[in-house]
């Protein structure tokens, strides 16, 4: 008995689906938050639908409006409704509650009557119907908010108002709204009937001590999950055998064994009498064989019940999926040196995790590394067909320029201008970037992957702490790449560590030369800058910023994080000082794929990467990632291709090359608050048109002795400094 108690009750523990739990009855839903009413469900409808036909009509307002502040609010309101369809998805989700895949006959009319519309009438039509829409599901959200009693629901209804206010004070921003054509205020609605009222006079409450408990035990059973089954088969096993393994003992104790010869017979002072003999029976005795006990019987019975209580984490683990991708200690604490990501861009990454397509519905996610590892590899031949096609574009054009003369033409008027145009090649090829740079994080499916640390890993992670850059030291020379040339890089970098940062500057220069780090730190760290490309920058005019095809205000960067890992599979030792390090290809538009290291995403979705410019959730800060190499050959401080004296491990092992030096791995992580839409770029060579694949960055260690060795021992000996 006392085994099926426990048996149901391990059952029941992990039957609930999606949190909602086998109460129910009419119009009213049981769940871990509270009760879910169908004024509850109708909320949560409404703003699904308002997202389904409000984000087309922003983005299309953001394409037609002929007004650039209505342009603007489009883009915003299209932004925002992916956002908030994104939170009411998996609100809906953890409630089991079952949304609409459209909008609904009236809203899809006024999407009509919206697009049959053409110049300011458009814009005039468009702002009107999307306020009047707005005025109707906010007093809806507020009713809601008042009267529920379903915890998540009430968080929900305040993050919708929060939004809903916002699109009413964008819409109303543009000075289109006709207020007078807005519709009364609604009479104050009824208080929302009790959940009892709700479900009717008559109708059934499936509880375990209602009045249909059969009902929730049937609905307990449709729901199980396969681990729920092996649980409660697994606890009814264990109290079983249990129960029986104490009977067994208890039985042992108790038995009667019979008596053996006494060592000495008790005396007797007089004669025992003499018992009449017994009656014959009317059938013969039987000799019984002797019953006899097997020996450790009930040790063993013992051991099978703790190999059965063993068994769940077994069975556990073969029925359990794997989770995503893991991040080690060492690499998540580069991550948590930047602000944490807002809790709704949090919510966005869980309904876009569950959301993410699959293989098949029973697939297994054994096969997710597999399938990770394919789109990696696709990913990268992606990339590799694309910068050859727009190579290969660019040498076309080039040609064609060539056969009718333009380019020569172009030198000779320049050269009368006094112009050096051979100083800095590629202008007349400088181009925004393209529609295709850009992706929704959302829409990004290349996991991060890392390889698993062996036993003689360095498992720590060193944050070598700079601040944020210095503007004044900012600059369009390359002194590792290109030294002595004043605009070498024809984009401007950013600098953080020592301040010798320009054309003249020389090796020894960092050793004696101011620093923005601590720790007597005289490392340089430099980057290209980002643009807000909707603006005009102050160097619009110069070498470097708009002659080199480089437009926008420079964005400074919002945090900085300059990381230090080591190896999976070996301790690391001490770089030299002056040893130059660089990653990634400025012109791999140019070169190909070979040495792209661009790493993009944003704060909150660290577990994917892209090639392509991220278009992050409103409040997800944009980030770059950038790893170095970090096998040095044990000789060399540089070299001709500034790349031959320092490799990248192997991704799948992380082992170094043979006859190289594992050293510390620099990590560069830098976060931007960037403006909304595609209106940002990476500065980059002017015929590399700004793609994203063409981020890199530079590095020369400039570390006292004494701090080398102090980040060496954090790394080998696994600590986070």
């Amino acid at each position: 008995m006392l085994a099926v108690i426990v048996t149901v009750a391990v059952f029941n523990s992990g039957s609930t689906a999606g949190g909602v739990a086998v109460e129910q009855q009419a119009g009213t839903t049981r769940t871990e938050f509270g009760p879910l009413t169908a004024a509850d469900v109708d909320l949560l409808v409404k703003v699904r639908q308002a997202g389904l036909w409000e984000t087309p009509t922003g983005q299309q307002m953001q394409q037609r409006a002929a007004n650039s502040v209505v342009r603007d609010v489009g883009g915003r309101l299209a932004t925002e409704h992916i956002e908030l369809d994104a939170i009411v998805r998996n609100t809906a989700d953890q409630l089991g509650a079952t949304l609409p895949s459209q909008p609904s006959a009236q809203q899809q009319g006024w999407m009509q009557e919206i697009s049959a519309r053409t110049g300011t009438d458009f814009d005039r039509t468009a702002v009107n119907i999307l306020r009047q829409a707005h005025g109707k599901v906010l007093p809806v959200i507020s009713q809601v908010r008042a009267g529920t009693r379903n915890e998540l629901v009430r968080e929900f209804a305040t993050t919708a108002a929060q939004f809903v206010t916002r699109h009413h004070e964008y819409l109303e921003s543009t000075g289109l709204v006709d207020f007078e054509a807005l519709p009364e205020p609604p009479a104050p609605a009824a208080a929302p009937a009790p959940a009892a009222a709700a479900a009717g006079a008559g109708a059934p409450v499936l509880t375990a001590g209602g009045s249909e408990p059969l009902a929730g035990v049937l609905a307990a059973v449709r729901d199980a999950s396969l681990s729920s089954w092996l649980a409660a088969a697994l606890a009814f096993v264990a109290v079983l055998g249990g129960g029986a393994l104490l009977d067994m003992l208890l039985r042992d104790r108790s038995r009667t064994r019979p008596a053996g010869p006494a060592a000495y017979p008790p005396p007797q002072p007089f004669p025992a009498p003499q018992r009449p003999p017994a009656p014959p029976r009317g059938h013969p005795a039987r000799n019984r064989p002797s019953r006899r006990r097997s020996p450790g019987g009930p040790a063993v019975f013992g051991l099978l019940v703790v190999g059965v209580l063993a068994l769940p984490p077994v069975v556990e683990g073969a029925v359990s999926p794997s989770g995503p991708p893991s991040t080690s200690a060492a690499v998540a604490a580069g991550f948590d040196a930047l602000d944490p990501a807002p809790d709704h861009v949090l919510a966005l990454v869980a309904a876009t995790d569950d959301d993410e397509p699959s293989d098949g519905e029973d697939a297994d996610r054994e096969d997710a590394a597999t399938d990770t590892e394919k789109e990696g590899s696709n990913a990268g031949k992606a990339l590799s067909q694309e910068l050859a096609e727009r190579g290969a574009e660019q040498a076309d054009e080039q040609d064609d320029e060539k056969d009718a003369g333009k380019k020569a033409d172009e030198k000779k008027d320049e050269k009368d201008d006094g112009a050096a145009d051979d100083d800095f090649p590629g202008r007349e090829d400088a181009a925004p970037p393209a529609l295709a740079d850009f992706a929704d994080i959302g829409q990004v499916d290349q996991l991060v992957s890392e390889p698993t640390p062996d036993a003689n890993a360095s498992t720590g992670s060193f944050v070598a702490g700079c601040g944020l850059p210095d503007p004044a030291l900012r600059n369009s020379d390359n002194w590792i790449a290109n030294p002595g040339t004043a605009n070498g890089a024809q984009h401007m970098h950013d600098y953080l560590g020592s301040a010798a940062t320009n054309a003249s500057t020389e090796a020894g220069d960092l050793l004696v030369s101011d620093t923005t780090c601590e720790l007597d730190n005289r490392s340089t760290f430099f980057w290209p800058v980002l643009r807000d490309t909707s603006s005009v920058g102050a160097d619009d005019n110069d070498d470097g910023g708009g002659l080199d095809g480089n437009v926008g205000e420079i964005l400074e960067p919002a945090q900085v994080v300059m990381q230090f890992l080591g190896n999976p599979t070996e301790p690391v030792a001490p770089m030299p000082q002056l040893l130059r390090v660089i990653t990634g290809d400025a012109k791999a538009v140019t070169n190909g794929a070979g040495n792209v290291r661009a790493q993009w995403t944003c704060r909150g979705f660290e577990d994917r990467a892209s090639t392509q410019y991220p278009l992050c959730p409103e409040g997800s800060r944009l980030l770059r990632v950038l790893d170095f190499p970090s096998c040095w050959d044990g000789e060399n401080l540089d070299s001709e291709d500034h790349r031959s004296h320092i490799a990248f491990p192997d991704e799948d092992t992380g082992a170094c090359p043979q006859d190289s030096v594992a050293v510390p791995q620099l990590r560069m992580i830098l976060a931007y608050d960037q403006p909304g839409g595609r209106n940002f770029a990476l500065d980059t060579f002017p015929d590399q048109q700004h793609h994203p694949a063409t981020d890199h960055g530079d590095f020369v260690n400039g570390m006292p002795d004494e701090l080398m060795d102090a980040v060496v021992e954090c790394l080998n000996e696994g600590l986070q400094c």
